[in-house]
């Protein structure tokens, strides 16, 4: 029959998937606004490996069914209930003996099973769910029930009703009836008792899936001498009838997404991937004016796509155009048909690329694709997530090491900037291996570098900071994160002590770090995996949008622009002594606000509120007691200083501002405090006015609860630390620096 069917359509030679589509096709025209579902026969019952697929009914050697013709609406079928065995005459019920035995000595109506459906818009996928969801699109205002049953004729049966099957009473009478009146004897109405009418109740079906049965069951009684039952042990079997009906006009469109190298230069930092998106519009009615947004991380770079409806929109104007959006418009795609579209992409930072699929990095698991279109049935498969496999090569820190012997003749890190800019010491490290890479290339011929940051970190007794920079440089095609030695160009102690390594510029070896780094060709040299919080992508301007296997100097070309802007200035910082220095001792917490509004306020020993336009140093120490004592650095301003009770005690309060030859002026005021109390002071620079409004003063005899001495002397320390230019003390006394990005 198949083979018949193909040759009918024309399609013989054609593989599976485009028969499926051909046949699809043929029975869904696009501008059909119902169209009945083709014949198909129902597929074997298959079993394989113990799993059972296809059309398998409940079978039994008892009983058999079937039913003449198909269900219309409005239209019946005749259901036979078929035994194998013929209809009990007898039953003595004293000694259990049936005769004939075995025999049936009941009928059940015919029950309604559920429908099954090959499902055209699924692979011809075979399966059973309930008729109402498998006939019509909306179950709303259809009869209940769906199927009707009576005798057939509607001509009564023995005991005046026509109601399908038919039990008698062998446990009252031996012959399932009284004798004397013929028609009650089993033997005369239990053939009448195996075809049942069975009248489809419900409109013509307006939602099928594909060719259509009703599944029904029936049921005897079959007895047997022995068995101690007047109507005989349950048996039952399952078939198919087929119903008339139209396929469902509607739109269901998905999308399926993979993701594939299409080259891996990694010597030339050009790493190119190819995204392809398969819309499928499973439904029966056209999907008009479709769209399918493409989302990409600011990891990969675009670069073309195959289809003409697509527009690009990046997430930066930078020449390097990195991340951004794919925009695919007006699509439209027939029932039972697919469209397929190709991105290609370079990859500018396959590192984090990677951190972000397997998420150890915030955001959308790799690139993500949308499709959305008017009426669509199930939106629940318009999203899917592409991950590339990204082959990176092996590699280590000890490889990375060996390296960057090449530098040692061209880099060292001798500077004498002690600046207030977040960023400005990676952007010098920067620009310094950009000029080597511009003049000896060769140097890095099996090197690359971009520029990092980490996220919070913890500091050994000072708590957690952030915003720890550097640039790191790792061996090419390999997972910096695995493999790259971070060099951070801070002039200060690192949090990282005991374990960063300095290299003078006439060595490599390296030895514990335990001093400045600026004024002996000495640098940090940090593992990635070692480097305080998660090394990634700076963000931001300069050179966080370069390097990895994106854009250099040297190939500013391949993105569309000529040599990279230079590095933006960076956000700035205070430093002493162009600067306003709050200090407090417990129990109180700040907020500071300048000439424009905008505020600092602590609580618990961190910053809750920065809203200033640069930068701040921050550093709170910790009581005893579990309050803090607090210094924050602030730039040159007019403040207004509240400070809010944390505890019941007296407080000490150190505002210090500078004159232009760098004086310090500072007016300590002491005060106590209770729980909620505001007291209110004025920082206009370079004087100090203190002009204290306490609310609810604390009785005198209070006395602090916790170490604020101890505080104070930390502060003192932060404020001699920063006075000495940076030397010593920038990275060590900045806790923590709020900046832009």
């Amino acid at each position: 029959m198949t083979r018949r069917l193909n040759a009918r359509l024309g399609i013989l030679a054609l593989p599976a998937a485009a028969l499926l589509t051909a046949l699809v096709a043929l029975c869904i025209p696009a501008d059909a606004e119902a169209t009945a579902a083709p014949d198909m026969p129902l597929p074997p019952c298959m079993n394989e490996g113990g799993v059972r697929t296809g059309a398998c009914p409940a079978e039994s050697d008892a009983v058999a069914g079937s039913g003449a013709g198909r269900f219309t609406a409005g239209g019946s079928v005749q259901v036979i209930t078929n035994p194998r065995n013929p209809v009990c005459s007898t039953w003595d019920k004293y000694a259990d003996v049936w005769s004939p035995s075995p025999c049936f000595a009941r009928v059940s109506a015919p029950r309604i099973v559920s429908c099954a459906t090959i499902d055209l818009r699924n692979g011809k996928q075979f399966r059973e769910l309930a008729c109402n969801l498998a006939l019509y699109k909306t179950s709303q205002s259809l009869p209940s029930p769906l199927f009707t049953m009576r005798r057939p004729g509607g001509v009564a049966g023995y005991d005046g009703r026509t109601a399908c099957g038919d039990t008698p009473d062998f446990n009252t009478f031996v012959y399932g009836g009284p004798y004397t009146v013929t028609p009650s004897i089993w033997t005369s109405r239990g053939g009448s008792a195996l075809a049942c009418e069975v009248t489809f109740a419900g409109p013509r079906p307006n939602g099928l899936y594909g060719p259509t049965w009703v599944k029904m069951s029936v049921e005897i009684g079959s007895a047997t001498t022995g068995g101690s039952s007047s109507v005989g042990a349950s048996k039952s079997a399952e078939f198919y009838v087929p119903i008339d009906g139209d396929l469902r006009y509607d739109v269901d469109v998905d999308v399926t997404a993979t993701a594939t190298i299409q080259d891996a230069d990694w010597d030339n930092g050009r790493v190119l991937a190819v995204y392809r998106a398969t819309l499928s519009n499973r439904g029966g009615a056209a999907a008009e004016n479709a769209q399918l947004t493409i989302g990409l991380p600011k990891h990969v770079r675009y670069q073309s796509t195959s289809d003409t409806s697509c527009t690009p929109t990046t997430a930066t104007t930078s020449p390097i155009a990195r991340g951004g959006t794919v925009t695919c418009t007006g699509l439209t795609i027939a029932p039972g048909s697919f469209r397929m579209f190709e991105i290609v992409v370079r990859v500018v930072n396959a590192t984090d690329l990677d951190g972000l699929q397997n998420g150890e990095l915030e955001g959308m698991r790799g690139v993500e694709f949308d499709v959305r279109v008017e009426n669509d049935t199930d939106t629940t498969n318009n999203t899917a997530v592409a991950k590339l496999d990204i082959p990176f090569r092996t590699g280590s820190y000890g490889e990375t090491k060996t390296a960057m012997q090449t530098l040692i003749p061209y880099f060292n890190y001798q500077t004498d900037i002690y600046h207030s800019q977040c960023n400005v010491y990676k952007d010098d490290i920067w620009k310094r291996l950009e000029q080597i890479h511009a003049q000896h290339p060769e140097v890095f011929a099996n090197l690359s570098y971009g520029g990092i940051t980490s996220g919070e970190y913890d500091l050994p007794l000072l708590g957690k900071s952030d915003g720890h920079v550097g640039v790191v440089v790792y061996t090419k095609g390999t997972h910096y994160r695995r493999t790259g030695i971070i060099i951070s160009g801070t002039p200060s102690a690192s949090p990282l002590s005991g374990e960063s390594l300095v290299g003078p510029a006439e060595e490599g070896s390296g030895f514990a770090f335990n001093g400045a780094t600026s004024d002996d060709g000495r640098y940090l040299r940090t593992a990635a995996d070692k480097f305080p919080g998660f090394p990634k992508e700076e963000s931001g301007g300069g050179s966080g949008d370069y390097g990895f296997e994106g854009r250099y100097g040297y190939n500013a070309a391949e993105f569309g622009g000529g040599t990279p802007e230079p590095a933006p200035a960076g956000v700035s910082c205070p430093f002493v002594p162009d600067a306003v220095v709050v200090t407090t001792e417990s129990p109180v917490e700040i907020l500071v606000t300048n000439s424009r509004g905008q505020r600092v306020e602590t609580q618990d020993g961190k910053i809750l509120k920065e809203e200033l336009d640069g930068g701040i140093h921050s550093m709170a120490f910790p009581h005893v007691d579990g309050t803090y004592g607090w210094t924050l650095v602030l730039p040159p301003d007019e403040y207004d200083v509240q400070l809010r009770g944390t505890r019941a005690g007296s407080y000490k309060l150190t505002l210090t501002t500078f004159a232009p030859d760098g004086t310090p002026n500072a007016v300590v005021t002491s005060g106590v405090t209770t729980p909620g109390q505001v007291d209110q002071y004025a920082v206009d620079a370079p004087v100090v006015v203190v002009t204290p409004a306490p609310q609810t003063p604390a009785p005198p005899s209070v006395q602090p609860t916790g170490g604020g001495g101890g505080g104070g002397g930390g502060a003192l320390d932060l404020l001699a630390l920063l006075s000495m230019g940076g030397v010593l003390g920038l990275r060590l006394a900045r806790r923590s620096v709020h900046r832009a990005g």
